[in-house]
């Protein structure tokens, strides 16, 4: 019998929901108004988040401690803001904020009336920061064909974690090596749906993995998207 590789699967029916005139947010993990004991963070992963917001709007998050965020465009263009830190972020765009703990995320939708989608993602930095900084990345429709690709510079790898995005049609397959058999993986599935590791996942399904050198996947429909994220250990 082949082992399987230890995981835990978070549905997509099971995210929590919070909603206003101005947005909606399914929160996987337990994040603001929405918090449930068996939604504790992964590792140093302790929010991701799927956000609509209504144009011209801004929402304001607390960062309680030092934390890195990652900002990834579904639809349209976020502007942040953070103490010295300005800058916008568009699809086909991914950026990484550090931000020092006790400080304030401003995120803004820049249209008058058009709606915005993005994920935000907020995992625990290792040590203080000082001010709020950014790495950026950029990747084209091409380069996540059938295939991961990662979605920071490889200069981000002082960065704890990696993030990787592909898109791939029906029955195509692919095999993402660790970088360090330590870490850990988080696969959240943006569009389709897809076999990882003998366990099947749909739309906006995520899953837990951890004791692997490398995980299999393969795409159940076409167009199907998943990000994948690998998290170097938490700092004792």
């Amino acid at each position: 019998m082949i082992a399987q590789t230890p995981g835990k699967i978070f549905l997509a029916d099971e995210r929590g929901l919070a909603e206003s005139d101005r947005f909606r947010r399914y929160s996987t993990f337990s994040f603001g108004p929405w918090a449930r004991p068996h939604k504790g963070p992964f590792g140093r992963l302790f929010g991701l988040n799927e956000e609509t917001l209504a144009g011209g709007h801004v929402l304001v998050f607390t960062v309680v401690e030092a934390s890195h965020v990652l900002i990834i465009p579904i639809t349209g263009a976020v502007a942040l803001a953070s103490d010295v830190l300005e800058t916008t972020v568009s699809v086909e765009e991914a950026t990484v904020l550090m931000l020092p703990a006790r400080s304030t995320l401003h995120v803004r939708n820049p249209y008058d009336t058009e709606l915005v989608s993005f994920l935000h993602l907020w995992l625990l930095a290792d040590a203080p920061v000082a001010a709020s900084s950014e790495q950026r990345g950029s990747f084209s429709s091409e380069a996540i064909q059938n295939q991961l690709a990662r979605l920071l510079p490889t200069t981000a790898s002082l960065l704890p974690f990696t993030a990787s995005l592909g898109r791939f049609e029906g029955r195509q397959e692919a095999v993402y090596q660790l970088e360090n058999t330590a870490n850990s993986l988080f696969v959240f599935v943006l569009a389709g749906a897809f076999e990882v590791e003998s366990r099947l996942l749909h739309e906006k399904d995520g899953l837990a993995l951890w004791d692997a050198s490398e995980i299999e996947l393969e795409a159940l429909s076409n167009d199907a998207l998943i990000l994948v994220l690998e998290l170097a250990p938490l700092a004792s």
